[in-house]
Parts: structure tokens; C-alpha cells; sequence
């Protein structure tokens, strides 16, 4: 761990990656005006950095961007999807098969951040050390990367921080418990359970800073960290909730160490850079909206059996494993300690025990129903198992014919795409068809994409997501309403995962010192070349 950074200026120089996770520019520029991110508005102001705005892709999740600015290939269909040939659902809650995709990625191209750490993601990028990172969490992380630093005595004997960490939990413990703040369907909700969240929250926050602190000054050359809580409060209570404004103040002043860190640093250079991965969109629920889920309605229209997979326990598989991780994770360090310290540890450890015996939940991954249905926000794969391959749509009408015409015509729906051949046809309200090869278009009644401005860059990232082997034989996207909301088909007050809304817009902080990325950025891959070839990394990984 003990790499110098790379000296010099310019391409040489060193560089740590912050992300919010969500965070759509518009929003940032909203908080900016209110004065909830005062430390970057005052870099702005400065003119020591600058904002731009830059584009996801196809899906807009965390699982794709990553994959996409880590490797430089962005083959993820969603947050969740089903692979025909091992007949299982994959989601990007499950470290092992997290690792499964990142030793995949691996195959094909090192990753953006060989030499260098990454903290709290699903993927490593190629660091050569993480921390609470999921395609890695079966490996033996935080006590690798804590060996001879004294790292974890440091947190603990750093008052203010640890001032901090109960401040932040008991703030984020009040607000689970305020009066409207938890949605009806979430309640009710134990007091345990929500402490537990409320702190599990804020160790990764303040632990996962500190850590980056210590990482800047051993002047590790590449550096990564994710910031999840925006992403976490505005799904839970909306996009401009009091809650998700709350999370960013409290992220801006973490922002701030680091930045100040990288700032400061009296040898070499290092560059510094705030990115989201994807943006968001102010969502209404399908089931909520219109009294059934998307699998109950298509399986009306089948007449035979639909699986969901996980997608029920989505977040008690989230929180559970989350919290398991950093059980784990203490357990092992814990062992290393003096015993003073880790008496002081099984008591942090107990509250987790009693939450993973009463929140561990059930899997059945070998349901053999004869569709499956993938969510990821406002994006929908639906598989039909009597095929191993992907599925053409005229085989899908043949087989289920009142089942893209049901789809189609729910208010529920904005558009249904399919493959034909080597063409992507897409289905709209009012009966639209809209057949794409290449550059040709051949459009039948109204126009499917009448509701998204720039429909050339639409069809695009549809050819990209449907060209995927592991995408679904049809795909839906979610209603785009009048106001910019989105129908979503999981139980969310923002969304992400699609298109429309603002789910595409990110946006990109850089040093003012630096050229303006090339206009256009539309994808995470574009942002990966942009960042080796400034870093001058090759193919293999090893820097110029």
C-alpha cells in the first residue's frame, strides 16, 4: 500500500475520484443555489473548478457506469437481470456474483484504478486494494488494508470523528422516526432496525472518509470513493426531500477534507474530480398508481406463471447484507486487537447480531416459472424461458400475442422494444411503430419517441441495451408524464434506471486548470478513454 505518488504535472500527476451516487446536475445546481453545498459552491465561485454535465447511457445505473469508467465496457443490462443460459437472476446486491462480472471485466481490460483503492463500490476497478467494496467483500479486505497502520485505533481515538459518527446517527435516527418521513409501505418499522440503519449509514460515511484521508496521505496514485447516502434518501423520500438535501449537506462537508487533502499536499500533484454516475427523476410507483404490478399484468395477459426473483426483498437483502459485511469485517480486525479493544468491539458488533437474526431473509433462486421479470427503476426485462436465446419480438407476439398489445396500451407504459433480426423495433401508444437499422428508419402511425427530445441518442442506447446477450427478449420502459415524472415499477420516490426525467444527467467537477473534456461525453466509456488517455494509461494497464 505504501506506493509513492506519481510526481510530475500534467498526465503524471496523481488523481482521487469522489462520486455521488445519483446526484442529477440539475439537483446539484439546486443545492448549490440553496445553499445546502456551500464548500463547492465556493469552488465554483473561485473559479478553482468547474461543473459540466455529461450523459449515462443506457441503463442509468450504478452496475453499468461502473462497469463502463472502470473497464471501458458497459455489457450490464441493468441494476438486475436473468442469464437464460445458467437460468438464474443476477443483481448487483450479491458479491458473488459481483465478483463473477468483475473477474469477466477483468478478461477483457484492466481496470482505471490498478495501483491505486477503492471504497465503497460494487466494483474494484482494478485497485489494488478496496474496502467495502461487494466484488471483493468474499476476500479479506479491511484487515488487509488496516495491517500496520493503526488505522482503526486512529478513527477511535480521533474525538471529533467519533463526535461525529454518534452525531450523524442520531440525527439520521431522528429523521427515520420524524412523522411522514418513512413512507406508509415501509411501516412499521422497529426501532432497532432503524437505529441500525441510521448507524450502518453513518460508519461507512465517516470511516470511508477517513480512510481516503489516510490513503491521500500515503499519496496512494489512484484513488476512488462512493458516496451512497444521496442515492439511499432521495429513492426512500423523494428528490428534493428535506432528507436527501440533508445527506448532501453532510456529503459536501466530507467533500470539503478531501478536497482540502488533495489540495494541500506539498510534493507532486494530484488532480481532484466529483462525479455522479447517473441522474435521477421524481417517480409515482406502478403498483400504487394503477392497483397491480407490472408481473400481475402481464400475467394476466399470459396466462401463465411470472417470476419477480428477488426483487421483494430488494432492500432487506440490501441492508442485510450490508450490515453482515461490516460484521464480518469487524469480527476479523477484531481478533487482531488488544482485548481491551475488542471487548469494545463486541459491543459495537451485539446490535448487529440481534438485526441479522431477525432480518435475514429467504432466497428461492430455482423458481422454473415460464416468464421472468427483471427490474431496475423504470426499466423492465421480461424472459421467456421456453428459449435459452434471446428471443425475436415477431416469436414473442406468435407465441404471447395479446401480450405486447396489453403492454403497449397501459397508461402505465411509455414504449415496449424488441429485436427483429438485426433491427430494433419499438412499440408506442397509439399503435407507433419505429423500426431501426443503422442509420434507416422506418416509422408506422405515431411516434414512439415523441416524449424524448433527443430521439437519435434514444435509439442508440436501445440498440446498445437490446444488442446485450443478457437483456430481456422485450424490454419496457416506464410512462414519462407531463411534469418530467416517471412510472417506476419498484416502490420508489425517485427513480433511476431508464430514460427520461433527468435519469441520464450527470455531471463531471474537474480542476479549472485542466482543458474541458471534449463536448458530448454520452457514456461511461467515453468518460474511462478520457481518463487514460489524460493518465496515459495503455491497454495493460501499466501508466506511460
Amino acid at each position: 500500500m505504501g506506493q509513492g505518488m506519481v510526481r510530475g504535472a500534467g498526465s503524471h500527476c496523481a488523481f482521487a475520484i469522489v462520486q455521488i451516487d445519483g446526484l442529477p446536475r440539475a439537483v446539484l445546481e439546486s443545492a448549490i443555489r440553496r445553499g445546502i453545498m456551500p464548500h463547492l459552491a465556493r469552488l465554483l465561485r473561485l473559479r478553482r473548478y468547474r461543473l459540466t454535465g455529461w450523459r449515462c447511457g443506457l441503463p442509468s445505473t450504478t452496475t453499468a457506469f461502473q462497469a463502463g469508467f472502470f473497464y471501458g465496457t458497459r455489457d450490464i443490462p441493468g441494476f438486475r437481470w436473468y442469464d437464460k443460459i445458467r437460468g438464474e437472476v443476477v443483481t448487483s446486491h450479491r458479491p458473488d456474483q459481483m465478483r463473477d462480472l468483475q473477474a469477466e471485466l477483468e478478461s477483457h481490460a484492466p481496470g482505471l484504478l490498478q495501483g491505486g483503492v477503492t471504497h465503497t463500490s460494487l466494483l474494484s476497478g482494478g485497485a489494488d486494494h478496496v474496502v467495502f467494496t461487494l466484488s471483493k467483500v468474499l476476500d479479506v479486505q479491511l484487515q488487509t488494508y488496516l495491517q500496520d497502520t493503526g488505522l482503526l485505533l486512529s478513527f477511535l481515538f480521533h474525538p471529533l470523528r467519533v463526535a461525529r459518527l454518534l452525531w450523524y446517527t442520531g440525527v439520521g435516527f431522528l429523521q427515520r422516526l420524524r412523522p411522514g418521513a418513512v413512507p406508509r409501505r415501509f411501516r412499521p418499522l422497529p426501532l432497532t432496525r432503524l437505529f441500525v440503519e441510521a448507524w450502518v449509514d453513518a460508519m461507512f460515511t465517516e470511516f470511508m472518509t477517513f480512510g481516503v484521508l489516510v490513503d491521500l496521505h500515503r499519496e496512494t496514485p489512484r484513488l476512488y470513493a462512493n458516496f451512497t447516502g444521496y442515492d439511499e434518501a432521495a429513492h426512500r423520500y423523494g428528490l428534493l426531500s428535506d432528507e436527501a438535501f440533508w445527506a448532501l449537506r453532510w456529503i459536501d462537508s466530507r467533500v470539503a477534507e478531501i478536497e482540502r487533502a488533495c489540495s494541500t499536499q506539498s510534493e507532486g500533484c494530484r488532480h481532484f474530480y466529483l462525479l455522479s454516475d447517473h441522474g435521477m427523476a421524481v417517480s409515482h410507483p406502478f403498483r400504487s398508481r394503477f392497483a397491480k404490478s407490472l408481473e400481475e399484468v402481464i400475467s394476466q395477459s399470459v396466462s401463465t406463471g411470472v417470476s419477480v426473483g428477488p426483487l421483494p426483498l430488494a432492500e432487506a437483502v440490501m441492508r442485510y447484507q450490508r450490515v453482515q459485511y461490516l460484521d464480518s469485517e469487524l469480527l476479523r480486525v477484531q481478533q487482531a486487537l488488544p482485548v481491551w479493544c475488542q471487548r469494545l468491539l463486541e459491543r459495537t458488533r451485539r446490535p448487529l447480531l440481534a438485526y441479522l437474526r431477525s432480518e435475514e431473509p429467504s432466497y428461492d433462486w430455482d423458481k422454473g416459472h415460464d416468464i421472468v421479470v427483471q427490474f431496475s427503476g423504470p426499466l423492465a426485462h421480461i424472459y421467456f424461458l421456453v428459449s435459452s436465446r434471446p428471443m425475436d419480438l415477431p416469436e414473442v407476439i406468435f407465441l404471447f400475442p395479446r401480450l405486447a398489445q396489453r403492454l403497449v396500451a397501459h397508461a402505465g407504459v411509455e414504449v415496449v422494444v424488441g429485436r427483429d433480426g438485426d433491427c430494433l423495433v419499438i412499440l408506442g401508444r397509439g399503435g407507433g411503430v419505429l423500426t431501426c437499422m443503422g442509420d434507416s428508419e422506418s416509422l408506422d402511425g405515431p411516434d414512439p419517441l415523441v416524449r424524448f427530445p433527443d430521439r437519435r441518442y434514444v435509439i442508440h442506447e436501445l440498440s446498445h441495451l437490446l444488442s446485450l446477450r443478457q437483456s430481456g427478449d422485450l424490454v419496457v420502459l416506464g410512462r414519462i408524464e407531463a411534469g418530467g415524472a416517471v412510472i417506476t415499477f419498484e416502490d420508489q420516490y425517485a427513480t433511476h434506471g431508464g430514460i427520461g426525467g433527468g435519469q441520464l444527467e450527470a455531471f463531471l467537477v474537474y480542476p479549472a486548470d485542466l482543458e474541458q473534456p471534449p463536448l458530448g461525453i454520452n457514456s461511461p466509456e467515453a468518460l474511462h478513454h478520457w481518463f487514460a488517455e489524460r493518465y496515459q494509461m495503455r491497454r495493460d494497464g501499466i501508466p506511460g
